[in-house]
């Protein structure tokens, strides 16, 4: 059996078995001994775990020393294609706002020392800047 990281997919085929509570992905670097890789593992379960004597960590994703973890390929691709249609709107989103003001660094803030500034928008910058400041 080929294991998959949780979170990103990757194959764990390097990873040494059993998973040590340092392992991590090589892809993704997110942790392998977790809840979340752990065929016990419930997302709407009142504690997460099926298991009858586990005592699940708080946080399903952290490294733990659950002595009844089995690995299993718990990757969901649909939640993943979900998660990147999300980012790539949320990125569309703050890409129309950079057009419009013209600010190519993605900061929303345009820097005073560029040449895109229009003439004397620089002197003003700097005498609100030292207006903050002044005593």
């Amino acid at each position: 059996m080929s294991l998959h990281c949780w979170n990103c997919g990757a194959s764990l085929d390097g990873v040494p078995l059993p998973i040590s509570r340092h392992a991590n992905c090589e892809q993704c670097f997110e942790v392998l001994h977790c809840c979340r890789m752990c065929r016990h593992y419930r997302e709407d379960g009142h504690t997460s775990c099926d298991h009858d004597r586990a005592d699940p960590p708080v946080i399903k994703e952290s490294a733990n020393f659950c002595d009844y973890f089995k690995p299993a390929n718990r990757f969901d691709k649909a939640g993943a294609a979900r998660a990147t249609s999300a980012k790539s709107d949320f990125a569309a989103l703050f890409d129309d706002e950079n057009d419009e003001s013209g600010d190519e660094t993605g900061t929303g803030v345009s820097d005073p020392g560029s040449d895109n500034l229009p003439a004397g928008e620089d002197d003003a910058l700097k005498n609100k800047f030292d207006d903050l400041f002044d005593d």
